[in-house]
């Protein structure tokens, strides 16, 4: 068993080329996401992930299904087709190969998700 305190583990700036628009923390929980890394063997990538107002990723893919629910804040989460507001207790399930973004995007608040992969998933960025 390992119990992860909100005082342990650090909270690092997401500098991952797939954030744009403004500010973004990643703190990862188990796995690998966002750029950061949790040392453990989960089966799956678990982080949270805060936007500041603005900010959002690029349209990606991941090669899972990817889950988001949001724990604080407003955000968008959208495809080239359709878009999204999301905000506290919403929940999106992101099909595995759907090109995507997720953020707080032009909603003028910062957003908080927990991102959910699998361990073992691949992310691409497709575009801006």
């Amino acid at each position: 068993m390992r119990v992860t305190k909100s005082s342990d583990g650090n909270t690092n700036k997401g500098n991952a080329p797939i954030f744009t628009g403004g500010d973004v923390w990643v703190r990862a929980l188990a796995g690998s996401i966002g750029g950061q890394n949790a040392a453990d063997d989960a089966d799956f990538n678990l982080a949270v992930v805060q936007f500041g107002a603005g900010a959002r990723t690029k349209m990606h893919t991941h090669s899972s299904e990817q889950m988001l629910y949001v724990v604080a804040g407003i955000g968008k989460v959208g495809t080239s087709d359709e878009e999204h507001t999301i905000s506290v207790g919403d929940f999106a399930i992101i099909p595995a190969g759907e090109e995507h973004y997720h953020g707080a995007a032009d909603t003028g608040s910062p957003m908080s998700h927990l991102a959910i992969t699998r361990r073992d998933s691949i992310t691409e960025v497709t575009g801006d």
